[in-house]
C-alpha cells in the first residue's frame, strides 16, 4: 500500500512538471547523450566511481533496483558516489522481487550485484527517449525527468530461459546550463 501511495504521489507531482516539459526527440537525444552514456558505462565497468561522480551534480543520483522510481529510493550525493567502492555504510535499497526481502548492501556491493552484473556496453538495443514497458513493473522513468534524456540499454533474454532473463539499465540525464548530468540509474528485469 505504501508503494502504491508513493507511486500515486510521485505520478501526480511528475505530471504537473511534465505539462511544461518537452523532451528531445530520440535522434536529438542520441546525439546529445551518446558520448556521456559511453563514459558512464565505462566508469561502471571499471568501478571508477570518481569518474561516475563527475557526472553527478548537487541534486544527487537516485538509484532504484527496479524500473519504477519512488520516494523510497536511495539518493546518493556526489561525494557518496565518489566513495561508493570503499564506503562501509550499509543502506536499504528496496525489496527483492518475489520474496520482499530487504536489499541491504554497501554501495559497492549494490553496484556489483544490481548494476554491474552484465556489461551494458554490449547492449542488444539502445533507446534514447523512447519509452518501453517491458515487464510488469511500472516504468515511470520518463515522468521522473520529463525534460531529460532517458537512455535504455537492453539485453535480450535467452531461449534457454524462455527469454525471461532479459534486462535493461536505464540512465537518466538532465540538461542544464552546465550540460548533461546523471540524475538516476534504474534497472528493469522480469518481476513476479
Amino acid at each position: 500500500m505504501k508503494r502504491v501511495l508513493a507511486c500515486l504521489l510521485l505520478s501526480l507531482s511528475l505530471a504537473a512538471r511534465s505539462a511544461s516539459a518537452t523532451p528531445l526527440d530520440p535522434e536529438a537525444a542520441r546525439r546529445s547523450a551518446q558520448d556521456i552514456v559511453a563514459a558512464v558505462l565505462d566508469a561502471l565497468v571499471r568501478k571508477d566511481f570518481m569518474k561516475l561522480a563527475s557526472f553527478v551534480r548537487e541534486e544527487g543520483l537516485t538509484v532504484s533496483p527496479y524500473v519504477m522510481i519512488d520516494g523510497g529510493d536511495v539518493r546518493l550525493s556526489r561525494a557518496e558516489v565518489e566513495n561508493c567502492a570503499t564506503s562501509p555504510q550499509v543502506r536499504h535499497w528496496g525489496e527483492k522481487d518475489g520474496t520482499g526481502d530487504p536489499i541491504v548492501l554497501t554501495c559497492g556491493r549494490y553496484f556489483d550485484e544490481f548494476l554491474r552484473n552484465v556489461d551494458y556496453r554490449q547492449a542488444d538495443e539502445v533507446l534514447y527517449n523512447e519509452p518501453r514497458q517491458r515487464g510488469n513493473e511500472i516504468n515511470n522513468n520518463h515522468e521522473f525527468a520529463p525534460d531529460g534524456i532517458v537512455v535504455e540499454l537492453h539485453i535480450r533474454g535467452t531461449r534457454d530461459l524462455m527469454e525471461m532473463d532479459w534486462k535493461s539499465l536505464r540512465l537518466i540525464f538532465r540538461n542544464d546550463d552546465q550540460g548533461l548530468s546523471l540524475i538516476a540509474i534504474t534497472r528493469d528485469v522480469w518481476t513476479i
